[in-house]
């Protein structure tokens, strides 16, 4: 009699791998869609099959950014700099990131490492120029920023960036043309409308300054600089009651803004307001 066999048991199905660039893609996808934990699971799982994979250290400093780890975002983009494949815009994050933390030598070096790699891309010229106005090296700022206008004329952040470093080198009406011209392309730019008024105060017209930031805070009624500037253009033809109704405004909103202590006590004084102007300054 013929013995009998038993039948093998069927073979575990084997998990499904997933190409790396696959995974890379939906990691992405992930956290474009704001899925965090999915993207940063994804990321460690292709960095442990495949150790400074630069796509996924790069995503791994974008996620730790976008929940305020900064210092931790800028050694995931440090690592993804370093490693094989890196391109210039990972460079010019890195340098943004480094910026916002004011470590302006290594942002400098990061922006430039940028712009070497591909120097056909506007934004990071732009942010080479905002790390080089930080660092008070205007001259090259302003170089660097009419070359990303250069390259994209209609940016109108870029105008807004190089009538800034304008007006730091003094060039005041060169900068008013960028500021206006930020506007032009975007009717709706606050931080532009807010500066042009400030610099159009500053060139002695008045009234038209503060046409400009009357309309910036229409704009966006939340807009410190705008109050603070406004005050500052009262304040320059001694409109002391005029300028501290526009420190009391931003103080319904923004009591604890750094700046308004001490020009609050600076028009209180001069209004002879002391016993308020002493209590403004001891709380502050």
């Amino acid at each position: 009699m013929a013995r009998k066999t038993r039948s093998s048991s069927p073979a575990a199905p084997r998990p499904e791998v997933v190409p790396i660039p696959t995974a890379i893609d939906m990691a992405y996808r992930h956290w474009e869609a704001g899925q965090l934990q999915h993207a940063e699971m994804l990321c460690r799982q292709i960095l442990a099959a495949c150790p400074n994979q630069t796509d996924a250290l790069h995503l791994l400093g974008l996620i730790a950014h976008s929940v305020g780890q900064t210092d931790v975002a800028i050694d995931h983009m440090k690592q993804a700099c370093a490693a094989p494949g890196a391109t210039a815009a990972y460079f010019s994050n890195l340098g943004e990131l480094c910026r916002r933390r004011g470590r302006l030598a290594e942002a400098e070096r990061a922006a430039r490492e940028a712009v070497a790699l591909d120097g056909s891309v506007a934004a990071s010229w732009s942010n080479l120029g905002i790390i080089l106005q930080e660092a008070r090296k205007l001259k090259d700022s302003a170089r660097c920023l009419q070359q990303a206008l250069a390259l994209s004329p209609d940016m109108a952040e870029g105008h807004n960036n190089l009538g800034n470093t304008l007006r730091l080198l003094g060039e005041h009406e060169a900068a008013a043309r960028h500021y206006g011209a930020a506007l032009a392309l975007d009717p709706d730019y606050v931080d532009a409308c807010c500066n042009l008024g400030s610099l159009t105060g500053l060139m002695g017209r008045h009234d038209e300054g503060l046409a400009l930031l009357r309309r910036a805070i229409g704009m966006a009624p939340r807009t410190a600089q705008a109050y603070l500037n406004a005050a500052d253009l009262e304040i320059s033809r001694d409109r002391w009651s005029e300028a501290l109704g526009w420190l009391d405004a931003l103080h319904d909103f923004d009591p604890a803004h750094p700046a308004l202590p001490a020009a609050r006590a600076r028009a209180l004084l001069r209004l002879g307001r002391l016993d308020e102007a002493r209590s403004t300054a001891e709380a502050a």
